[in-house]
This record gives structure tokens, C-alpha cells and sequence, in this order.
């Protein structure tokens, strides 16, 4: 998968229609003219994958605008110069810009586009920036893995992937309590999984982590890390909203809680 840009699609509309509409008499040098038109309709075929279009173009239109690049006796046009379209030039013109819309129409007929809406969360947060989800400099604490899961959460979230979205905030929010109970656990610790690790942490009498943090991580546990792991659990594009807050919470508290041991 791969991220276009909407507005180019636009902008070979727009060239085309231009060239379409070419008229003799016009100045194919003009900046934004027919010669800047046709070089930058093939570059934008060419950058998003549209190679029958960008053979069309070069097939329909190739040989005029070679002949517009110097003037009607053969000559180099100078720096600055015009090159005024004579009647015949602008029929072919016309004519090609007319064919290569019909090719581009057959072609962009296999292309399929999907729109990506903000949920209570910018989509470009979700997709790109998943350390402004979290307090300052927290993202860029954690460990390796998890960074990978809320990044692939806030993903899934945003394509309304909830159930895969559910999987990896509590996959990335175990793997931080891993790193935080390592952290502050230096031996005799329990094994490394969810329930024993809180369990630990509660009977700590030296840097024991808050209650509130403790409570939050077993209702996670019991009310939705439990039942993700499970096939019957299906989760709805609102749900997984509430649930990538609350993971969010704790995995503020944990981060927030070692700074200040």
C-alpha cells in the first residue's frame, strides 16, 4: 500500500482538459502553457503508475510538442522567445489530448480509491504520528515493539480495522508493562506475563506503582486483553476508540511513573 496525492489526479485532468481546448494562435512557450502542460502530464502518468495513458500521451502528442519545441523553419527558439500554434498544429493537438482522455478513461476504470475520515482522532495522527497520541517524548521511550503495535493500532484505526486495531493496543500495552516492571523488578520477579507482573507490583513495599495504575492495568486485562485473544471477541470501530484511550492512560502512567523513580 502506498499514499497518492488526490490533487494530482486532478492536475492530469486539468492538463488534458487544457490541451483540449488549445487554440491557434497560442504561445506553446508560456510559462504554464501547452509544452509545461505536456511535460508535466507525462510526469505525473509516469508517478502514478498509469503507463498506458503515459505510451498515449507520447504517441498521441509526442510528435507536435517536439515540433513546438523550435520554430516553424527548424530553428532554436532563444531564452524567453515565443512559438505561436499554427491552425494545424492545434487540430492535432486537439485531436491526440482527445484520444489519450479516452485511453485514460479505459485505464483509470481498474482504479479503485479509498477515503480515509478523521475518526475522534486526526488521520494524520493515526497514520503518521502516533507519538503525538501519547504525553511528550513517551512514544519515542518505548520499547521497540511496542512503538511498532500503537503504531500499527492508530493504522488499523484509522481503516477501520477495529478487531486488528484491539490486537496490537494490548499487545504494545503488554509489552510496555514488560519493560516497566523489568525496570523497576530487579529480582526475584514473576513471570512476564500480564496478570502475575501487576500482581507483583502490588505487593511491593518500596516504589510501588500507584493504585489508580495498578486497577486500570487489571481492567484492561480481564475486561479486553483477555477477550481479544479469544476468536468470539469482535470489536466495533468505537470501541476500539475507547479501548486506544485507555491504553494510552496507562501506558502514560507506567512511562510517567519511572521518571519520577
Amino acid at each position: 500500500m502506498e499514499s497518492r496525492s488526490v490533487d494530482q489526479f486532478i492536475y492530469i485532468g486539468t492538463a488534458v482538459r487544457y490541451l483540449v481546448d488549445v487554440r491557434e494562435g497560442w504561445n506553446a512557450k508560456n510559462k504554464g502553457g501547452v509544452l509545461v502542460n505536456y511535460h508535466n502530464l507525462l510526469k505525473w502518468l509516469e508517478e502514478n503508475r498509469m503507463h498506458v495513458s503515459h505510451r498515449a500521451a507520447r504517441l498521441y502528442l509526442g510528435k507536435v510538442m517536439r515540433s513546438l519545441e523550435r520554430s516553424p523553419e527548424g530553428d532554436p527558439i532563444p531564452e524567453g522567445g515565443s512559438r505561436l500554434i499554427s491552425k494545424d498544429e492545434a487540430s492535432e493537438i486537439k485531436d491526440g489530448a482527445s484520444k489519450l482522455r479516452d485511453t485514460m478513461l479505459v485505464e483509470t476504470k481498474g482504479f479503485e480509491s479509498f477515503v480515509v475520515t478523521d475518526k475522534r482522532y486526526p488521520v494524520a495522527t493515526l497514520l503518521d504520528r502516533p507519538s503525538d497520541l501519547m504525553a511528550p517524548g513517551v512514544y519515542d521511550a518505548l520499547p521497540v515493539i511496542a512503538q511498532h503495535d500503537f503504531k500499527e493500532a492508530g493504522r488499523c484505526i484509522a481503516f477501520e480495522l477495529p478487531t486488528a486495531a484491539a490486537f496490537h493496543l494490548m499487545r504494545g500495552t503488554e509489552d510496555v508493562l514488560k519493560y516497566f516492571y523489568c525496570k523497576i523488578v530487579r529480582q526475584k520477579r514473576a513471570a512476564l506475563m500480564w496478570g502475575p507482573m501487576v500482581k507483583s507490583l502490588r505487593e511491593r513495599k518500596r516504589n510501588a506503582p500507584p493504585s489508580v495504575l495498578l486497577n486500570n492495568l487489571d481492567n484492561l486485562r480481564v475486561e479486553f486483553r483477555n477477550p481479544t485473544q479469544h476468536p468470539e471477541k469482535v470489536y466495533d470501530i468505537h470501541e476500539v476508540q475507547d479501548l486506544l484511550s485507555l491504553s494510552i492512560d496507562v501506558v502514560n502512567r507506567m512511562m510517567k511513573h519511572l521518571g519520577e523513580a
